[in-house]
């Protein structure tokens, strides 16, 4: 038994994209498996920031998954074909790249989703970075030889400085 898909549905694909519905050997199964791979790579993106799943509907979210869904089919299964002059023009394809920044847009947070009603999405505050203080520096631990070891010169002069040696 397959899972729900919340993002978007198979009537939504198929009138967005009327060739899917049309060429046979597609069936709504094979589209809701394509809408499933598809939501579950938008949860993986988007759980940086939200809490899953969403309570409310998320319509960016549901265009950008009819939009993927309807990329992938059309590219797995040739109902669109790239040739080489027009690699990264064809608009499916230039589509396709703008849906993965904005998914990435939103799990740096650089991007707020907005539900139906135009209310902004809370972020999920249980999730925060945790930074260590030597986050700029090079690695201090090594397992390799020892002719290999890097030492970090600003790190060095910083636990110098911190300790009052420098």
């Amino acid at each position: 038994m397959t899972s729900p898909v919340s993002y978007t549905s198979v009537s939504r694909v198929n009138s967005a994209y009327p060739p899917i519905g049309s060429v046979t050997n597609i069936t709504s199964g094979v589209v809701h498996q394509f809408a499933g791979d598809v939501e579950a790579e938008i949860n993986a993106k988007v759980s940086k920031q939200y809490a899953l799943p969403f309570t409310v509907e998320v319509p960016l979210l549901t265009a950008i998954a009819t939009r993927e869904t309807i990329y992938r089919i059309a590219v797995q299964r040739l109902l669109v074909q790239f040739p080489a002059a027009q690699q990264g023009q064809h608009p499916l394809q230039v589509q396709h790249k703008d849906d993965l920044k904005l998914l990435q847009q939103i799990a740096d947070g650089e991007l707020q989703l907005v539900d139906s009603s135009g209310a902004v999405v809370a972020v999920d505050a249980t999730q925060i970075e945790v930074y260590s203080t030597t986050k700029n520096f090079e690695p201090t631990f090594h397992e390799g030889s020892m002719i290999d070891t890097i030492q970090d010169k600003d790190k060095l002069d910083s636990i110098l400085s911190d300790r009052g040696l420098l």
